[in-house]
């Protein structure tokens, strides 16, 4: 790694750091037991100053002294064990004994997805409590866990995505040594473990990078947002690049996922969401399976188009919040009491058989678009926090959940969907209100505009985000989990997952890029045919009201699921139950 503090052979330590507008840098170097040594660091070509040192060693603090007077961590920290205004420690990455070698990962066709924020999914809040809890995982039947931003934010606590030093895994979650503990033992029990990449922005408490390298940040204001990077740097490009590989390289991850802000519209500028991609591929994805995921963006498919079925794409799917949008435009009606409307099923329909709604993804594999009802924005957005369950009817939702978990596109989950949790998720974090001002009132005056919050009063209502209850609120209670109706949820995703596993999973692959159809059938329901990899055609037939829909042509095909009785109906009797969904598959001709 080209930056910040790194061990090499003989036990000497090389410090390096980009500071283009400082004349003199400093290693402060604080010993155990001893006072800070002050130790020159050389100045370089571009910006660049460099020591190399035998004085430092394995675990020792040190912060970056800049003209003098202003103390700083390092930018690519390993370690803040202080939090991100504190020291940086010397990490050695080999320390750790490895035990997954033979782990190569898992097909992308296998894929299911569980979101997960490490401070909200156990009540302890760190990485070794999440280890203890993949059993659970492992019984439900996902096969991947996607962790939020995990890189040192201030605070206790936080989304994650106002990290200020992104190779550092925050300190309030446990010591890298954990993290790899769990990464470790999510492969031995045949989990992979993703992660978000947030490294493109940092927040606005802790960046101390903006003091010394002004211009590694896109000019403009900084605000409670934070500051984005500058994509058409090569340094920062650079940084980017190789934070991607550490995360891969040190933590034995298994994929990412980078924000869809990386994505770039000007000719002639680095594409660095191909540099990234090609390093990768280059890099640790030449011996074992490393999957890269976009967020939500139409331009997406440019990186996500096959060359030939012999070659990887560049990244093998993208977050499709157009699917989820459409998702929740069936459930607000059914949670009004009203039918949806033919628009909204049609809208539901092209997203399901080709990806984005209104265009932007021809000659995409279905498998290339990740499909959610909900996830940590979704719910977090709200101004409430409130989980799908707690705003819709169970019979709309399950219909939905049938849907979403068992067509082709790679299904994800946001933590304690699947026993319906109680508890919201809201937006907190942990800023200093000295430098950090008006959390509260901006996020309060957010809502001014929806039907309920438009006046003061009612606004007050919205939790402050930085009131530690607020957090301590979303952190998930596994007690209920055994309890009606949580169990009764539960049940339902094991069973589902269950059929995807061994039913459509190992079908998937050698799927062609056809133009799927679909059909909205009498205004209430949807009726969609894929041709799977082996030939073989999974058929989707729901209703999607309170209505029973009938005149249903016959259809073909073994029954893969239906709750019971929907199936003879429709089979029988070309009728659909309101709010049912039957699931058929008919072998190759």
């Amino acid at each position: 790694m080209p930056f910040g503090a790194q061990l090499l052979e003989g036990g000497r330590v090389r410090f390096r750091l980009w500071a283009p507008v400082a004349e003199r840098v400093d290693v402060l170097l604080q010993k155990p037991g001893a006072g800070a040594i002050a130790l020159p660091m050389e100045a370089r070509d571009a910006g660049w100053f460099e020591l190399t040192s035998d004085e430092a060693t394995v675990d020792d603090l040190y912060r970056y002294r800049i003209d003098g007077s202003c103390e700083v961590p390092d930018p690519a920290s390993r370690y803040n064990p202080q939090g991100v205004h504190g020291a940086s420690q010397v990490i050695e990455p080999g320390r750790f004994v490895w035990t997954d070698r033979n782990w190569r990962g898992r097909p992308w066709e296998e894929a299911i997805i569980y979101q997960l924020h490490v401070g909200a999914f156990t009540p302890q809040g760190s990485f070794a409590a999440v280890r203890e809890r993949l059993d659970h995982l492992v019984d439900l039947g996902v096969t991947a866990i996607q962790l939020l931003p995990v890189g040192a934010f201030a605070g206790a606590h936080d989304w994650g995505y106002d990290g200020v030093l992104p190779f550092a895994p925050a300190a309030s979650y446990g010591h890298p040594d954990e993290l790899k503990d769990l990464v470790q033992t999510a492969h031995q029990k045949g989990l992979m473990v993703l992660l978000d990449l947030a490294c493109h922005c940092f927040g606005p408490e802790g960046n101390y990078l903006s003091v010394y390298a002004p211009a590694f940040f896109a000019p403009r204001t900084t605000e409670i947002a934070g500051r984005s990077i500058d994509v058409t740097l090569a340094v920062a490009g650079e940084f980017l690049i190789h934070n991607a590989l550490y995360w891969l390289e040190e933590f034995h991850l298994d994929g990412l996922r980078l924000n869809a802000a990386l994505l770039q519209d000007n000719a002639g500028e680095l594409d660095l969401l191909e540099a990234v991609a090609d390093a990768v591929r280059e890099g640790p994805g030449k011996h074992r399976h490393c999957h890269l995921l976009l967020g939500h963006d139409r331009r997406a498919a440019h990186y996500l188009q096959w060359h030939d079925h012999s070659a990887p794409r560049r990244y093998e799917g993208v977050w499709n919040d157009a699917a989820q949008q459409a998702m929740q435009e069936v459930l607000s009606g059914a949670s009004a009491g009203a039918v949806a409307t033919a628009r909204s099923l049609d809208r539901l329909g092209a997203c399901l058989s080709r990806g984005f709604a209104d265009g932007g993804a021809d000659g995409l594999l279905p498998t290339a678009f990740v499909t959610f009802l909900q996830d940590y924005a979704r719910i977090g957005d709200r101004a409430l926090g409130e989980r799908l369950h707690q705003l819709t009817p169970a019979r709309p939702l399950g219909a939905l959940v049938a849907t979403s978990l068992l067509a082709p596109m790679p299904p994800a989950l946001f933590m304690g969907e699947e026993f319906a949790a109680a508890q919201p998720f809201l937006y907190f974090c942990d800023f200093n209100p000295a430098l950090v001002k008006n959390v509260a009132s901006d996020r309060r005056k957010s809502f001014a505009h929806l039907q309920g919050f438009r006046a003061t009063r009612a606004r007050a209502r919205v939790p402050d985000p930085t009131d530690p209850t607020t957090f301590h609120r979303c952190k998930l209670d596994w007690s209920s989990v055994r309890q009606p109706p949580h169990a009764d949820w539960l049940d339902f995703y094991r069973r589902l997952l269950a059929v995807r596993r061994r039913e459509i999973c190992p079908r998937l692959p050698g799927m062609h890029e056809e133009a799927v159809q679909h059909t909205v059938l009498g205004g209430r329901g949807l009726s969609i045919h894929w041709t799977l990899g082996d030939d073989s055609i999974l058929t989707l037939l729901a209703n999607y009201s309170g209505v029973q829909l009938e005149g249903l042509q016959r259809p073909v095909g073994a029954v893969l699921w239906a709750e019971p009785g929907e199936a003879d109906h429709a089979l029988t009797q070309g009728r659909l139950l309101p709010w049912s969904v039957v699931w058929l598959l008919r072998g190759a001709a």
